[in-house]
């Protein structure tokens, strides 16, 4: 692979992350140490031991790697896996992995199973992972990766350790939990996700935004096929409150220099000085 197809991996707000994202070619990202990936793309070598994928929904840009990444596992002989997305998407899914299954003469031990918005998988007790609805051409759903803490209620903070203890032996609840938004990431939608996305969105860590067109002559192109446009996020500045906006799924249209350019010049100082474009 060359240029724009070369796996691009960096750091974003401290979170190591590895991927490709190119409209209608690939998209994939690996967070490796929250132990899961956004989209599987073609499915390369990196994503077969990940064992906690979320597909945003069915185009095979996305999501053409799924039966691959079910038989690699079963061949490296990696126990379960789980892919969860869309639940009006996980029947046809399961089909074809069956037909899959049938062709190779074995069976899977991967799973496809059902995320709806609003509902959140536990990945281990520190992390949650939260679905929401995302409005592109078909079913497609985005994802909030938070990070779960505990802290003393207002009315125990300040008190001793030893206060603590024996309260806690008594069965008092001395503890809250809390989440506080790491990544998220919206998959392929138009601007329909700023009024009704989640809050979370906008001020998570790491905000993976799709941006598939910048130039002026292909904001109808944008719109026409369910993505978004540079200009539609320009003026939606103040919304976001992301220490980083990664602006992904990029159009092969433009090249990388003049991408950067149009970032540089579209976009408010103060979110363009936050703002990188997913790119080798």
């Amino acid at each position: 692979m060359t240029g724009r197809e070369d796996r691009v991996q960096t750091r974003l707000a401290g979170i190591p992350v590895s991927g490709v994202s190119i409209a209608g070619h690939e998209t994939w990202f690996h967070f490796p140490t929250l132990g899961l990936t956004f989209d599987l793309g073609r499915t390369p070598t990196e994503l077969v031991p990940v064992s906690h994928v979320f597909l945003t929904h069915a185009h095979l840009d996305h999501a053409a790697g799924l039966a691959y990444w079910c038989s690699q596992r079963r061949l490296a002989r990696l126990p379960g896996g789980t892919a969860w997305t869309d639940p009006s998407t996980v029947e046809t899914w399961r089909a074809i992995l069956t037909l899959h299954a049938r062709l190779e003469g074995v069976e899977y031990d991967a799973a496809v199973e059902p995320l709806a918005p609003g509902e959140s998988v536990s990945l281990r007790k520190d992390l949650d992972v939260t679905a929401f609805r995302v409005s592109h051409r078909v079913p497609t759903l985005g994802f909030v990766a938070s990070e779960r803490r505990h802290r003393l209620v207002p009315s125990w903070r300040g008190r001793s350790a030893a206060d603590i203890r024996e309260a806690t032996a008594r069965g008092e609840a001395v503890s809250e939990s809390w989440t506080s938004p790491l990544v998220a990431f919206c998959g392929d939608t138009s601007a329909e996700i700023f009024p009704t996305a989640p809050g979370e969105v906008f001020r998570a860590k790491v905000l993976l935004l799709e941006c598939s067109f910048l130039e002026d002559e292909h904001k109808d192109r944008a719109n026409g096929w369910g993505h978004l446009h540079l200009s539609e996020i320009a003026e939606r500045a103040d919304l976001f409150q992301n220490e980083v906006l990664v602006l992904t799924h990029l159009t092969l249209r433009t090249g990388p220099a003049e991408i950067r350019r149009l970032l540089s010049e579209r976009l408010p100082a103060g979110l363009a000085a936050r703002t990188i474009p997913f790119l080798p």
